[in-house]
């Protein structure tokens, strides 16, 4: 998980250290459709899970990507 944060941290041009549940992801000028992108190939590398850019769309804050993340690990679809 912790390499995925820092790529996720270089994705969004932040520190590792902003990385923090409660981040708003709409509030980083870097998170835009080729950002969509480059998270679900990071989620497919990191963790042998897919994701759909539809989901993502609907993650708003770091909390709500790792929580969908969390669910694939589970098996729940989201």
């Amino acid at each position: 998980m912790e390499d995925f944060l820092l790529e996720l941290a270089d994705l969004l041009e932040i520190e590792r250290s902003e990385i923090a549940n409660d981040y708003q992801l709409e509030e980083n000028e870097n998170w835009d459709s080729l950002a969509l992108i480059s998270v679900i190939v990071m989620v497919d590398e990191h963790f042998k899970q897919s994701v759909s850019s539809e989901a993502l769309r609907k993650c708003k804050i770091i909390g709500d990507l790792l929580n969908l993340i969390k669910h694939k690990f589970e098996g729940v679809e989201i």
